[in-house]
């Protein structure tokens, strides 16, 4: 009763209460959207770093392949003249083997 004398309407206030309930509510969600941002850039920056670092373990892959590659064939020339060489001096030994037999 005192407060209709003064001239306070209570639906007034219900009313303010609410509007002032949303907003609450909308500068709450304004703030986890914000926040929510953030994360999204992070991840973002995250998911290139991460690519960049794959880059760079394939672009290693790649040379050690052909570093691989460079060296196998360099081992195979090796072995190739290795094996000529043995030949040419075991046929060497075997003419001197006939020889010092004669």
């Amino acid at each position: 009763m005192a407060l209709a004398r003064e001239g306070v309407d209570l639906e007034d206030i219900k009313r303010d209460a609410k509007i002032e309930a949303v907003l609450k509510h909308v500068i709450s969600q304004d703030v986890e959207i914000a926040h929510l941002k953030d994360e999204q850039f992070e991840m973002r920056n995250e998911i290139k770093r991460r690519d960049e670092i794959i880059s760079k373990l394939e672009d290693d892959i790649r040379k050690d392949k052909r570093w691989n590659m460079l060296w196998q064939n360099g081992l195979d020339d090796s072995i190739t003249k290795t094996q000529i060489s043995v030949l040419v001096v075991g046929f060497i030994n075997i003419i001197f083997a006939y020889l010092i037999g004669n």
